[in-house]
């Protein structure tokens, strides 16, 4: 091999990792900006909740959060591999949306309910109680959503 020819192919592999450097820093950046963006708007109620409001309180605080969130997701979307795509956007609806519908800004998951209902198998009726955790969906959907910045 000539040695201008060895000098260019070192120089293209050299201009080639530089570039991969620069793509990896940027996408590192992105991720902490996306955690922080949520740890700054979910402060006392992530990941410890310990202002988790009374009552339907959550509903209000987490629709003020929403736009910042949003954001957040919207710019670190292109950061997340192609394959990863679809299960960041739906992790992102199980965030926001208790009925999974796009556009439906409900925080309904997050408040605790308990649900009774009677049960009838086998001729025999039985009364069935289910209980919501809000405080436990949320922190497990916050989790999700902020996976996809954790190999970052």
């Amino acid at each position: 091999m000539e040695p201008s020819l060895v000098g260019s192919f070192f120089k293209m592999i050299g201009h080639l990792i530089g570039i991969k450097v620069q793509r990896d820093e940027r996408r590192i950046a992105a991720g902490i900006e996306f955690r922080n963006a949520f740890a700054s708007q979910l402060v006392g109620l992530y990941p410890t909740p310990t202002d988790w409001p009374k009552g339907t309180g959550i509903e209000h605080k987490l629709k003020a959060a929403y736009p910042a969130l949003e954001n957040a997701v919207t710019a670190f979307r292109p950061f997340v591999p192609k394959r990863k795509q679809a299960k960041f956007d739906r992790a992102w609806l199980l965030f926001y949306s208790a009925t999974k519908r796009e556009g439906d800004h409900s925080y309904l998951h997050y408040l605790n309910f308990n649900s009774t209902w009677v049960s009838q198998d086998s001729g025999y009726s039985h009364e069935m109680t289910d209980k919501t955790d809000g405080k436990k969906n949320f922190k497990r959907n916050v989790d999700r959503v902020l996976s996809f910045a954790r190999d970052v």
